[in-house]
């Protein structure tokens, strides 16, 4: 199994779109097994056995589990020769049949008929695993699986399956394994190839190399530690956010919990755990039931998003593309969308003030390219994570930020770039509710961690009085 690693922007995502068809190159060879290959489009990589897990997901919404494997499937096969289609005529039982065994091969119990759109992002991501993993099953070809980020929006036991699955397919073809995460990378590869401003700028045997010249061959320079240092209590802090027994129905119920000035308070849990929901329903963007939602001291009954983001809440969700920018618009453009502060004048908003802050936060947070007027679309998913983020950092009100996974899919270098300005924004005041990519993510960063399941708090742990918890007494209060 190979690694491919690289900073966000780097060109790894481009460079698996020419290996899956989507891109065609201007110079250079696809040799397969030896041979030259042109892929002129994705069914033309299919057919040489490239199998592909995008960052980005490429699902279907409105269509079943079992029709968007199905898809795949039509795309890799020739003929009729998988039975599900025969004069024309769909055969539906074989088709949610084999959907439910390719998905139960990596531990899903995803129900195959259920509509994409009605699925959580991590259960989106399992099934995009499923239809990738259908190039096993075509005769004739050694298959090639490409692993983009496959992991990014997983819980650990949704990975330990999925790292089953993968060693198994070393045995019947080859893996690329593209991940953000050099421990992942360590531990599933043998070999690591590392990109740098579109090219490979070394290539080392797993079994030679440790995380810490990884981490240099991507960026450039050496890591830095982006834990907190702990030294205060926040007792004597004002409380900024302040929930009395939150109830939302089938969701979560008797939630109570305080964030103070200047302290990052993290949710942790399982998918489905509630703490998603809980974070939604404080900025207004689901509705609850029943409880009492304070905002520096005064009740809000029904939080909406106008009152939020004008009122010095911000909220990064976990699905950025959905929720958080809007494609077709320059970087500048989705950097002032809910803030235009100095860039405007009454109704009117200054190019030139507009462009000159974009340079700011560009520079703040090594947005790649450094171009105000790129369209964010064509930036890769970790440099619209930043742009995201940055919107709402540039709010001089901003009092609450509520973070949903803020560093999944983004690079180390741009990890601590991004824990950097939120560290500033808490020395300046600000209060952050934090749902952590990973569980040492939120141990190394957070000040409080309160730990959900089934939409419950089971345990609260104040890191700043000196007591760390460790993973498995995390992990055995979520599950």
């Amino acid at each position: 199994m190979v690694g491919l690693i690289g900073e966000n922007g780097a060109g790894k995502s481009s460079l698996l779109k020419v290996l899956s068809g989507t891109y065609q190159p201007d110079t250079g060879d696809i040799l397969v097994g030896g041979q030259k290959r042109t892929f002129t489009n994705p069914a033309a990589a299919a057919s040489a056995g490239i199998g592909v897990v995008h960052q980005e997901q490429s699902l279907v919404t409105n269509l079943s589990v079992a029709e968007n494997i199905l898809i795949s499937t039509r795309a890799t096969m020739s003929g009729n020769k998988d039975g599900k289609v025969r004069f024309g005529i769909y055969n539906w039982r074989k088709i949610n049949d084999d959907a439910a065994e390719i998905l139960e091969r990596i531990g899903s119990t995803i129900d195959p008929k259920s509509k994409v759109e009605d699925l959580s992002f991590a259960d989106r991501q399992m099934v995009e695993i499923a239809k990738a993993l259908q190039i096993t099953r075509q005769p004739g070809v050694q298959p090639i699986i490409v692993l983009d980020e496959p992991t990014s929006v997983l819980e650990d036991n949704d990975i330990q399956q999925l790292e089953h699955e993968v060693r198994r397919l070393k045995e019947i073809g080859s893996v690329i394994f593209v991940s953000h995460r050099l421990d992942e990378v360590m531990k599933f590869c043998d070999r690591i190839c590392v990109m740098r401003n579109g090219e490979v700028v070394g290539e080392r045997l797993t079994s030679e190399v440790n995380e810490d010249e990884l981490f240099r061959l991507m960026t450039g320079r050496h890591a830095e530690t982006t834990s907190r240092e702990r030294k205060k209590s926040f007792s004597d802090s004002a409380v900024v956010l302040d929930l009395e027994r939150l109830e939302a129905k089938g969701k979560f119920s008797g939630i109570s919990l305080k964030v103070r000035s200047g302290e990052i308070h993290a949710l942790v849990g399982t998918n489905h755990s509630g703490r998603e929901e809980v974070c939604r329903a404080v900025f207004g963007a689901e509705e609850f039931d029943a409880g009492t939602v304070r905002y520096n001291g005064k009740v809000v009954s029904r939080p909406s998003l106008r009152g939020s983001a004008y009122g010095g809440i911000a909220y990064l969700p976990s699905e950025r593309k959905v929720e958080s920018m809007v494609a077709g618009m320059t970087v500048a453009e989705n950097l002032q969308l809910t803030h235009r502060g100095e860039h405007a004048s009454a109704i009117f908003v200054s190019p030139g003030a507009r462009r000159e802050k974009t340079k700011e936060w560009i520079s703040k947070l090594s947005i790649r390219p450094p171009i105000p007027d790129a369209d964010i679309a064509s930036l890769s998913g970790g440099n619209q994570q930043k742009v995201v983020l940055a919107k709402w950092l540039e709010d001089p009100k901003l009092s609450l930020l509520i973070l949903d996974h803020p560093t999944r899919g983004i690079d180390p270098g741009a990890r601590e770039d991004v824990s950097k300005q939120v560290f500033a924004a808490c020395e300046k005041g600000a209060a952050v509710l934090l749902i952590a990519d990973t569980l040492e993510e939120a141990i190394s960063l957070a000040d409080t961690i309160t730990v959900m399941r089934d939409g419950e708090i089971t345990a609260t742990f104040d890191l700043n009085s000196g007591s760390i918890p460790t993973h498995a007494e995390l992990v055995g209060k979520m599950i």
